[in-house]
């Protein structure tokens, strides 16, 4: 027995020397070896500044592009200039033991990471430690809904972990032991008569941002350019484009409360014609169905006896319908016993979930929701509750007739949804959506969803259309209710200037003349956004075929990413803080961000909902609504609440309707105003589809150059097509 023992033991040493066997990889120009890990080297150069590497058996796993709206633009990727692989010194490497993945991708202290979603809380993710996974609105930590695997550097590149796996992420968090480049240790309680040699820290800085996972493997896609806004570009045209939204989906919208029936919506249309107020989307809420949480997918008749003549109506009037339901069938449906054998072994308030990744299910799903509702003129869709906190899922344990991983599952639901109605239904009918959806992930830029959550921090809103824009995802600040006159403006304000403008009155009731003082500013406001029409909708068709975000982030703009600061002074506190840690305080402004390619919006909000500050990259800006010079590099304060603070690059030709309308179908052939700000000569490809079908895919588009030089407006065919607006009917010199 003695020597069986001894055996084992050598077995058991022998075993545990070839698993930390160092690799045979350079990790690092000094030489040192990364014990265990092994350099990725068959990176496969997919497009100029684009490529990919195949970690394990990661064509096992479930990947976001599988779920894309399309395939890579690889004509528009290999327009772009070659540009240097950014790990070339520096290497990545990998691990796959034992069903974890694990891979390291350099980073030096002195980089800022951004990205990885929709993080309310910032859009800075240097040193810290987040989990990626699907959740309802959870601020900080990573859980999000939408906790993209994508992040950006300020040295110039991206990195892409193509897997619908949960995802751990240490950005600069962690020291290797093997690493040459950690700091000195410092002595935290050094003698009186030795100097300190600086100070202690309580999270030393990291080389690398780590990210494991559980799964049989993982594809990386690295992206590098010449800024960050080109290499956010170059994933969004990796994951097929951006979404390009029928033009009725860039109107007003507002969410009826939920128990409304016909006549009383009816009703609500026809006061915001008698206020003047613009209306293209009435978003219906759980009482349209007979049953909801879990839900029927079929008209309430007791609210809405006649749903296709109220359709009609509506579409009379110019209003589109939008049906709100969560994905989870009610045991009373007539969908529930056909799709009770291709659902998952768990239910969410008590109602099945269909296996999307069944052709069946989606079969059984599209059929239902074509004859019931886009066959009578049913517009979109909000799909509600795909986030869910870990007690309203499903467990990771569940099971799925596919065969699909209950967590692959769960990061993916929101987006099989968005591809099972983009593709199976509404292209079908070849007729464009704009919708709404709780929860999305990787390479969804292509997805007419735009994201919305139950938090209500105005600051928070704000920050999201900054974090969106980073990860190939749309987000909207919905109103829902204000304390104040001045917050109900200030929130108006903002989502005019989101992808998706909408009051969401389902539990309030509240609407646009909610405040009498602030009606007149409100409609201001919305018809301001309707006038923008033109310049917007060209915006997002540079995200479709260039993937420039049409909101983004200011660090897009600028040159210089926001620095990150250590406060490292903290006073000890062996109570409340017994590591004297101050943490890592980052310095980021993200109450400002770009509309289109050459405005700037700086919401008021909060505290700041009468006066703020507003920084101006470099360059000359100007005031939208004057024309005047405001500054070049500085931050300036402004105190104009009745009207949001705008303002427009040097240079800058903006198109305009001519004149404020109250729905989208009047924009068709409506004249246009071209404004152009500054000194310096500048155009803009104005671009024109039918606004509502998918043929523009087919190069059915036309393209105006609107062009000013000289202090003189002109006009040429750029690329014939459709025409969407009028002819020009005034050119206009704002200010210098």
């Amino acid at each position: 027995m003695k020597w069986f023992v001894v055996f084992l033991i050598f077995l058991s040493m022998k075993m545990l020397s070839l698993h930390s066997a160092p690799s045979t990889s350079t990790a690092h120009n000094s030489g040192t070896l990364l014990t265990g890990l092994d350099r990725v080297k068959d990176w496969e150069n997919m497009a100029p500044g684009v490529w990919r590497a195949r970690i394990g058996d990661s064509e096992k796993e479930l990947s976001y592009t599988d779920l894309a709206a399309r395939s890579p633009r690889m004509e528009a990727l290999n327009r772009l200039p070659e540009v240097p692989f950014p790990f070339a010194k520096e290497p990545v490497s990998s691990l796959c033991n034992d069903g974890l993945v694990h891979v390291r991708i350099p980073c030096g202290a002195d980089e800022s990471i951004y990205g990885f979603g929709l993080q309310l809380d910032g859009i800075n993710k240097s040193r810290r430690v987040l989990d990626l996974n699907v959740d309802h609105w959870a601020r900080g930590g990573g859980r999000t809904h939408a906790p993209v695997p994508f992040y950006i550097s300020s040295k110039g590149y991206g990195v892409f972990f193509n897997t619908a796996r949960f995802i751990k992420v240490h950005a600069q968090v962690g020291n290797r032991k093997d690493s040459p480049n950690n700091p000195t240790p410092v002595d935290r309680n050094p003698p009186p008569q030795e100097p300190a040699k600086g100070p202690w820290m309580a999270q030393p800085p990291g080389d690398a941002v780590e990210v494991n996972l559980r799964g049989q493997g993982v594809e990386v896609v690295v992206f590098s350019g010449k800024n960050l806004l080109d290499i956010v570009s170059r994933y969004n045209l990796f994951c097929g484009g951006g979404a390009m939204p029928p033009l009725w989906g860039l109107g007003f919208w507002h969410r009826v409360p939920a128990s409304f029936n016909a006549e009383q919506s009816t009703k609500e249309v026809e006061e915001f014609a008698a206020q003047d107020m613009p209306l293209d989307v009435l978003g219906l809420e759980p009482g349209w169905m007979t049953r909801s949480y879990p839900c029927t997918f079929e008209w309430q008749k007791h609210r809405f006896p006649d749903p296709a003549g109220f359709t009609k109506a509506m579409f009379e009037r110019g209003v589109r319908l939008n049906l709100w339901e969560n994905p989870y069938v009610s045991p009373e449906g007539k969908l529930h016993k056909s799709l009770e054998p291709l659902s998952g072994s768990h239910m969410v308030w008590l109602g099945i979930v269909p296996d999307l990744m069944l052709p069946e299910a989606r079969q059984l799903l599209c059929k239902h929701h074509a004859d019931e509702h886009v066959s009578i003129g049913v517009s979109g869709y909000k799909i509600d509750e795909v986030d869910g906190y870990d007690q309203w899922l499903w467990p990771e344990h569940a099971v799925f007739p596919s065969g699909t991983p209950a967590e692959s599952m769960r990061q993916a639901y929101g987006l099989l949804w968005q591809k099972m109605l983009l593709e199976e239904l509404f292209r079908e009918s070849n007729t464009r959506t704009w919708s709404l959806v709780r929860s999305s992930n990787g390479a969804a830029s292509g997805m007419p969803f735009t994201l919305y959550s139950d938090s209500y921090n105005h600051a928070e809103y704000i920050t999201g259309l900054s974090a969106a824009s980073l990860s190939g995802i749309l987000w909207s600040p919905e109103v829902r209710g204000a304390g104040s006159a001045a917050e109900w403006l200030a929130r108006i304000q903002t989502v005019c200037f989101s992808p998706l403008a909408m009051l969401n009155a389902w539990a309030s009731a509240t609407k646009p003349w909610e405040f009498p003082e602030v009606t007149d500013q409100v409609r201001a406001a919305i018809h301001l956004r309707m006038r923008l029409l033109p310049y917007l909708y060209a915006a997002f068709a540079d995200y479709n075929q260039k993937g420039i975000p049409p909101i983004r982030a200011m660090i897009l703009e600028e040159a210089a990413p926001t620095p990150v600061v250590q406060k490292a002074d903290e006073e000890l506190d062996d109570v409340n803080n017994p590591y004297a840690d101050g943490g890592i305080r980052i310095i980021e402004q993200n109450d400002q961000f770009m509309f289109g390619p050459s405005i700037l919006v700086a919401p008021y909000y909060g505290d700041k909902s009468q006066k703020r500050e507003v920084r101006l990259p470099k360059g000359d800006w100007y005031d939208f609504y004057t024309g005047e010079f405001v500054g070049n590099g500085s931050s300036i304060e402004v105190a104009t609440p009745e009207r949001t603070p705008l303002f427009v690059k040097d240079g800058a030709v903006i198109p305009m309707l001519a004149k404020a309308i109250n729905n989208t179908r009047n924009a068709y052939g409506h004249p246009l105003e071209v404004r152009h700000y500054g000194k310096s000569s500048g155009s803009f490809a104005l671009y024109e589809d039918d606004g509502n079908s998918f043929n523009y895919e087919n190069g059915e588009f036309g393209i105006r150059e609107l062009s000013f030089v000289d202090g003189k407006g002109s006009e040429a065919i750029a690329k014939s097509g459709p025409r969407l607006f009028g002819d020009v009917s005034s050119w206009v010199q704002m200010g210098n």
